[in-house]
C-alpha cells in the first residue's frame, strides 16, 4: 500500500469517514485527525449525513404519478435495428417489463456541502488504494468529477424501490452524468451480465455494463450522456452486453 503524502492525506477524510480505508492507512489517518480540525469537522459532517440519508424512506407518489410513468414508458421507442428486424420486439420489452413493476419514486434537489462530501466518499468506497500513483492519480480525477456533479445547480436524487431491491441516482443534466447505486439484486446469471440503458423519445442508448453484484449491490456506477433520457433501465444481456435491450427491465428508474 501507498503511503499518502501530505498533500494527499486530507483526500482520506470521506474513505475514513465511510469505513472504506485499508488497515495500514487507518493508523496514518487518524494521527493526522488528531491534528486536523478540518478533516475532523468533515469527518463527522459525512457521517451525521450519512446516518441521515441512511434512515430516509421512499415516499409513496399518488396514484397520478404512477399513471403519468406508464403513459411516458409508451411514448418509448427502440432504436432502428442494425442487424434484425427486431425494433418492435424491444418496444414491447421495455413496456410489458415497465408494467409489471409498481416503482416509488422520491426525489429532490439536494446541494449540501455535507452531501457533496458524502457522495464523493460513496465514489471512493468503490476504489481501492493501492501501490500505484496511476491508480491514486485515477481516483482523485474520479472525486473531482463527483464534487463537479453534486455542486451542479441542477443536481438531483431520484430513488426507486421494489420489494428487497431499488436503485438511487445521483444526476444533472448540466453536467451530463448520472450516477447510479443498486442495492438488493440477484446476481446474473452464467455468461450474463446487468446492462444499464438511457431511455427517452428516441428509444434506449446504452449507457455500460454494470458488472457483478457485491452482497446485492452494484455500483457507483458513473454513467456520461445523460442528455434527454427521462429513464434508467436496467437488463439482463449476454456477456459483453447488446446494442439494445434483449430482455425485459429487471429496473426502470423515472428521471427527474
Amino acid at each position: 500500500m501507498m503511503m499518502a503524502t501530505n498533500a494527499d492525506i486530507h483526500t482520506l477524510a470521506a474513505p475514513y469517514a465511510l469505513h472504506a480505508l485499508p488497515d495500514e492507512d487507518v493508523e496514518l489517518f487518524e494521527e493526522h485527525l488528531a491534528e486536523c480540525s478540518a478533516c475532523a469537522a468533515e469527518v463527522e459532517e459525512i457521517r451525521e449525513t450519512a446516518a441521515r440519508l441512511g434512515a430516509a424512506a421512499a415516499v409513496s407518489p399518488p396514484a397520478r404519478m404512477k399513471d403519468d410513468v406508464l403513459r411516458r414508458i409508451e411514448q418509448v421507442r427502440p432504436l432502428p435495428p442494425e442487424v434484425t428486424d427486431s425494433g418492435d420486439d424491444d418496444r414491447d420489452t421495455l413496456r410489458s417489463g415497465a408494467r409489471r413493476r409498481a416503482w416509488r419514486r422520491w426525489w429532490g434537489p439536494i446541494a449540501t456541502g455535507a452531501v457533496a462530501a458524502l457522495l464523493a466518499g460513496i465514489v471512493v468506497l468503490g476504489i481501492q488504494l493501492n501501490e500505484t500513483r496511476e491508480q491514486l492519480d485515477r481516483s482523485q480525477a474520479i472525486g473531482a468529477q463527483m464534487r463537479e456533479l453534486v455542486t451542479a445547480p441542477d443536481m438531483q436524487v431520484v430513488q426507486a424501490e421494489q420489494g428487497d431491491s431499488g436503485g438511487t441516482v445521483i444526476m444533472a443534466r448540466s453536467v451530463d452524468t448520472a450516477v447510479l447505486m443498486v442495492h438488493g439484486m440477484e446476481p446474473a446469471p452464467a455468461e450474463h451480465t446487468y446492462q444499464l440503458w438511457f431511455i427517452d423519445d428516441d428509444g434506449a442508448r446504452s449507457a455500460g455494463l454494470l458488472g457483478d453484484t457485491e452482497d446485492g449491490r452494484i455500483g457507483p456506477f458513473t454513467a456520461h450522456g445523460l442528455a434527454d433520457a427521462d429513464h434508467l433501465g436496467i437488463t439482463v444481456e449476454p456477456a459483453g452486453g447488446s446494442e439494445r435491450p434483449t430482455t425485459d427491465p429487471v429496473m426502470l428508474i423515472e428521471l427527474a
